[in-house]
């Protein structure tokens, strides 16, 4: 009964991290200040005039197509159909951007979405040349939850983690973590809490190192002879590797040595190794 008490929380655990990856992938992202340059467009683009002269949206940015067409899709993704194009001169509003797509308004009043790269030349109502940012991992800097989910070997046991994290600096953050570990002779249950300290956070591949402390529940696995589960102090240290995929998304491996305090005469060692991702709320 135990144990299929275990699974089931296990199974539920996936499931709501599962749900939270989906939620923050598919979020919009509101447009970022755009980067302007001294570059002006040709005078004949600075003259051109919209088709239609009605305002656009109050939070939108007007801009104007410095390249001779870019398509215009239904959705944010190159799967969906060109509906329309937007010629050389013609004016568009940025409404908002979802990861690498962007949102526009035409002055036809025809409403769609552009890939970023598709924006590499539009020009400002003052002439100035628009840059429209990607969101960077190095965004990531302070006051950011994250989510964690892994899965590895816990001395030669299937382990699954979850952590909930907060990043309080760019470099130092704490982690809660709890960790179900399933073996062939005993099941482990381990409940830490550890600092994170990653010395080169913008790096696009980051190193960081890991110490914490908490607690390891052991129950054995036998039926022939009667055992009780034990329950042990554990202290570790570890380092790993984080490479961000986006500014919400982020790859990690670890290797993590747990030192477990024990009541018998020899403490024990147990070496982790895990791979998951974090997803920044």
């Amino acid at each position: 009964m135990l144990k299929l008490h275990r699974y089931f929380i296990g199974r539920f655990s996936l499931f709501i991290w599962l749900l939270v990856v989906a939620r923050a992938a598919s979020s919009e992202q509101a447009l970022l200040e755009p980067a302007v340059s001294a570059e002006t467009p040709p005078e004949a683009l600075r003259e051109a005039e919209p088709q239609n002269k009605g305002e656009g949206p109050e939070d939108a940015e007007l801009v104007t197509v410095g390249n001779t067409f870019i398509n215009i899709y239904r959705g944010p993704g190159r799967s969906y159909p060109i509906f329309y194009v937007a010629e050389y001169g013609e004016k568009i509003w940025l409404l908002k951007r979802r990861t690498d797509w962007v949102k526009v308004l035409t002055a036809r009043s025809k409403s769609g979405w552009v890939k970023v790269d598709d924006l590499r030349e539009i020009y400002g109502e003052n002439g100035e040349i628009v840059r429209v940012p990607l969101p960077d991992f190095s965004d990531v800097d302070d006051g950011y939850f994250y989510l964690g989910l892994s899965y590895g070997d816990f001395a030669g046991a299937n382990s699954l983690g979850l952590s909930l994290s907060y990043q309080f600096t760019a470099n130092l953050s704490t982690e809660l973590r709890a960790t179900q570990a399933v073996g062939s002779y005993s099941d482990s249950q381990v409940y830490q809490l550890a600092m994170v300290h990653q010395p080169f956070p913008h790096w696009k591949v980051s190193p960081y190192f890991v110490l914490g402390a908490g607690v390891n529940i052991t129950s054995p696995n036998a039926t022939i002879v009667a055992s009780e589960d034990r329950q042990d102090t554990s202290m570790l240290a570890g380092l790993g590797l984080r490479t961000y995929l986006s500014r919400r998304f982020a790859l990690r491996a670890e290797y993590t040595n747990h030192y477990l305090l024990t009541t018998q005469e020899n403490n024990q060692e147990i070496v982790e190794w895990k791979l998951g991702f974090d997803v920044y709320l």
